[in-house]
């Protein structure tokens, strides 16, 4: 009896470190798969967009040719976010900065008070 419950103990230790190791095993196969697919994606976004396209979206052309130079194991889609995304964060910086420096609070188109003159 005490054979058994050693060897039921042993056999499940050992079926948790099996468990344990094809876990993380089809983690990384998959965290590869799709690092792949969306190398495929990022591919093609540099294949169909033009400049403007890219820059509608906060990217340049050398940021997708950044992010395909990263390692096969990598995500590019991951470095475009983060490009993406400190770009805008810039842009988002200068305009706070230009309103701070402006004086005064921007004037929607509706509420401004033009007078236009008219040339004859």
């Amino acid at each position: 009896m005490l054979l058994m419950t050693i060897a039921a103990k042993s056999l499940s230790s050992v079926s948790a470190g099996v468990t344990r190791v094809a876990t993380i095993a089809a983690a990384g196969t998959i965290q590869f798969v799709r690092a792949l697919a969306h190398r495929r994606e990022v591919m093609r976004l540099g294949a169909e967009l033009d400049e403007r396209g890219l820059k509608d979206i906060g990217l340049v052309r050398s940021d997708i040719d950044g992010a395909l130079a990263t390692s096969w194991l990598d995500d590019p889609s991951t470095v475009l976010a983060e490009r993406s995304r400190s770009t805008s964060n810039l842009a988002a910086a200068r305009r706070e900065h230009a309103l701070r420096h402006a004086g005064a609070a921007p004037m929607l188109a509706g509420k401004a008070d033009i007078t236009v003159a008219r040339c004859a």
